[in-house]
């Protein structure tokens, strides 16, 4: 059982702590993939902390890098495991994000999420369904898990929300983006998109552009 996750940090080049931003890596990469992304950021957003935390788990089809959860058609696993996974990554990430609000003195909505692939897939997770009053979730090359229950289950209110994806994604298909939005809207989402064109599964200039702009109005 893990009870920690090992984050790489970094403090504000401008040495005034106001903002968080928190990267969720993909399956079978680690926190330092998403990582390299603050040095670019740092410069337009000077007061914000950020950290990238490794999954909790050694990615079973990938022994080098770490996964939020095993996925049954790739790794052999079940369903049980992949939601049993989930729900003990969720948690730990609550924990980390509950840890900056106290360590920081700052309040939820000084927090932002940015998640690539899996890492998507689990900060919309947490962000739609349990901490609904973070800043806002960057989303990138990613899905809703069981959208059926978001629509179920639906809340009074939810983080702003930006999706991200390349129109050549052959990881997963640009059609889980417009899947998404269908969902989103049906529960009223403040929610925003971009297709990154000729692109397949990473973060292009323009996303990470777009990106960036998403944050720095949340925390403006």
């Amino acid at each position: 059982m893990v009870n920690e996750l090992n984050v790489k940090e970094k403090m504000p080049t401008s040495g005034l702590l106001k903002k968080v931003v928190i990267f969720l890596h993909g399956y079978g990469a680690d926190g330092a993939d998403l990582f390299s992304l603050s040095d670019p950021l740092s410069e337009q957003l000077p007061d914000c902390f950020f950290a990238s935390p490794d999954a909790p788990r050694r990615c079973g089809a990938s022994p080098f890098g770490f996964e939020w959860f095993p996925i049954p058609d790739i790794d052999g696993s079940t369903i049980p495991d992949m939601m049993q996974a989930l729900a003990s990554s969720e948690k730990l990430i609550i924990k980390l994000i509950d840890s900056y609000k106290e360590r920081f003195s700052i309040k939820y909505s000084d927090i932002v999420l940015l998640g690539f692939s899996q890492g998507c897939m689990i900060s919309l997770n947490i962000g739609l369904r349990q901490l609904n009053n973070i800043g806002g979730i960057v989303g990138i090359s990613g899905r809703l898990l069981m959208p059926e229950t978001l629509v179920e289950s639906k809340k009074d209110s939810y983080p702003p929300i930006i999706l991200i994806h390349g129109d050549a994604d052959e990881v997963v298909p640009i059609s889980s983006m417009y899947d998404a939005e269908k969902v989103l809207n049906k529960i009223n989402v403040n929610f925003s998109t971009h297709v990154s064109k000729n692109v397949g599964h990473g973060i292009a200039p323009d996303g990470l552009s777009k990106a960036l702009e998403f944050i720095k109005n949340i925390f403006s």
